[in-house]
């Protein structure tokens, strides 16, 4: 049986690696999207 800050921790690790993808996506598709537009348009 796992305590609570063994169950916190094991938690968190993936939430947080989850919630920073999420928002690497989020903020990186305007860039990686305009990004892509400009080489198109050349």
């Amino acid at each position: 049986m796992l305590s609570v800050d063994q169950f916190l921790r094991f938690i968190s690790v993936p939430a947080v690696m989850a919630a920073f993808l999420i928002a690497s996506q989020v903020s990186g598709a305007g860039i990686f999207h305009s990004a892509a537009v400009q080489i198109a348009s050349r």
